[in-house]
């Protein structure tokens, strides 16, 4: 991820942080990326074009 990206903090309900590590550690990510991976395809099903970051 760029260095100079928007930075966020996130909230999450309660169990949402292990099942998320769960999730990653099964895909071979960090829990961040495995974040950014559901919401692209959450925006994806909508139908939304989210901008892509430049090199």
């Amino acid at each position: 991820m760029h260095q100079n990206a928007d930075k966020y903090m996130l909230r999450l309900p309660d169990g949402w942080r292990d099942t998320i590590k769960g999730e990653a550690k099964k895909s071979h990510r960090s829990m961040n990326a495995e974040i950014i991976a559901a919401i692209e395809t959450a925006m994806r099903i909508k139908g939304v074009q989210l901008e892509q970051p430049s090199p």
